[in-house]
């Protein structure tokens, strides 16, 4: 065995150790919620999620229309195209009521109740 392989193998081996004594970070699971658009209503109008964990909407426009999903205490703004859907990533929230609302029709509104 050469000595630059012998080195490797050394080298290697003490990198190993070394990462299988580091204490492993668990990622945090995400939870999963719907809510669907159609005919200028939110579809349930209530969702409910828990607190402290991060979250992905899933946001279905069956209208034929575009739609901006929108909430200042979420901090969202997104358009979601007609007849699509998309998929809103959430940060970890404290327990409240945030509100969410279609910025182009005005009239559809909601509420993400975190506990």
């Amino acid at each position: 065995m050469s000595f630059a392989r012998a080195f490797l193998l050394v080298a290697t081996s003490a990198a190993l150790g070394l990462a299988t004594s580091l204490p492993i970070a668990h990622a945090q699971q995400t939870a999963s919620l719907t809510v669907t658009y159609s005919n200028g209503k939110f579809q349930p109008s209530t969702l409910h999620a828990p607190a402290n964990t991060p979250l992905a909407l899933t946001v279905k426009n069956l209208d034929a229309k575009s739609m901006e999903f929108e909430s200042a205490s979420l901090r969202v703004e997104t358009v979601i195209n007609a007849k699509s859907e998309g998929v809103i990533k959430l940060r970890p929230l404290q327990p409240g009521k945030y509100e969410f609302y279609d910025d182009f029709g005005g009239k559809a509104d909601g509420t993400l109740t975190v506990q």
